[in-house]
């Protein structure tokens, strides 16, 4: 027990000594998309993948536009005494591509919120915009 007490005393110092650490991401894979916009007409609107070269494409007159995202690196997760997660710097919670309206932002979106989007039987992942 006396052995241990020593141990336990400096245990807080070593916490409060280690601070924030950064875990470095490794660059996110190029990404497939298919999106259908739901709107009163789709065909207004333009989907950009916001990256240092942004890239528009054009959503056809049935609400479907087909884009990559091409790889990129975004950031490092940061934590607390190196157990508690307070930021998330994955590529995939980035809100890297916009859906625009002449010219404005109407939405932003991340791959991973993509992915939670409900599907079509084609595979395209809708977004509803408007009431």
């Amino acid at each position: 027990m006396r052995r241990a007490l020593p141990f336990l005393a400096l245990l807080p110092l070593v916490f409060l000594a280690s601070g924030c650490v950064y875990a470095l991401h490794v660059s996110s894979l190029p990404t497939d998309v298919k999106l259908r916009v739901q709107a009163s007409q789709p065909q207004q609107h333009a989907v950009r993948v916001a990256l240092e070269q942004s890239s528009d494409y054009p959503v056809a007159a049935d609400g479907r536009v087909e884009f990559t995202v091409p790889r990129f690196s975004h950031g490092c997760d940061v934590y607390v005494f190196g157990v508690i997660k307070t930021r998330d710097g994955s590529a995939e919670s980035v809100r890297i591509v916009e859906l625009r309206r002449a010219g404005r932002v109407v939405r932003r979106l991340s791959l991973s919120q993509i992915a939670k989007l409900p599907t079509d039987e084609a595979g395209y992942s809708i977004v509803k915009i408007g009431g």
